[in-house]
């Protein structure tokens, strides 16, 4: 168990790290605007930076369903045919996760 010393002390490696993630935040953001112009609006390679989030989402989301096993893969099966049935994000997590809270509750 971590015992702190006290609440009202701070750190100068806590307050360093603080402002150091604050920065890469906001550059990334400021960079990302500044960029946007440049990056092209038609052909191969708009086409592939419109799919880049989900190919993002998907490599988080793979592993982690095959990490809960069965009732994981079967989550996410159950997710994908929500939406593509429904075509609605929230009912499709909803659905999702239902059934994989029901699993472990139930079943594992």
């Amino acid at each position: 168990m971590t015992v702190f010393e006290s609440l009202s002390t701070f750190h100068i490696n806590a307050i360093l790290t603080i402002l150091g993630m604050a920065a890469v935040t906001y550059g990334m953001r400021v960079g990302g605007l500044l960029m946007a112009d440049r990056l092209p609006q038609t052909g191969r390679w708009a086409h592939v930076l419109e799919r880049l989030p989900g190919a993002v989402l998907i490599s988080v989301w793979v592993p982690s369903a095959l990490a809960s096993g069965t009732i994981g893969i079967a989550g996410a099966a159950v997710t994908l045919i929500a939406m593509i049935v429904t075509r609605n994000l929230f009912v499709a997590m909803v659905t999702g996760m239902g059934l994989v809270a029901a699993g472990r509750y139930f079943i594992v």
